[in-house]
């Protein structure tokens, strides 16, 4: 059964509680919280600016968080229904 994921306003997002830089896993699980399932497999193709540190890469949360808006807010809304 899957869970329906509400978006959350970017405005509403405490930036202050999240760490400054996440890798992937990480980076992942606060979409996936706040606006949309995805993979941390997904995000190695996301053009977000990756930095290696200590062998890690590692994106910048505010970054993050404004690219999965961004995302949000380009998708076109779909009505369901049956065609008739």
């Amino acid at each position: 059964m899957s869970t329906l994921i509400t978006p959350k306003p970017i405005d509403q997002i405490d930036l202050g509680t999240l760490p400054r830089r996440v890798d992937r896993r990480e980076a992942a699980s606060i979409v996936t919280r706040n606006f949309f399932p995805i993979s941390h497999r997904t995000l190695e193709a996301a053009p977000l600016t990756w930095r290696r540190i200590n062998g890690r890469a590692l994106v910048e949360t505010p970054e993050l968080v404004a690219w999965a808006s961004a995302k949000v807010a380009a998708a076109a809304p779909i009505r369901g229904g049956r065609r008739g």
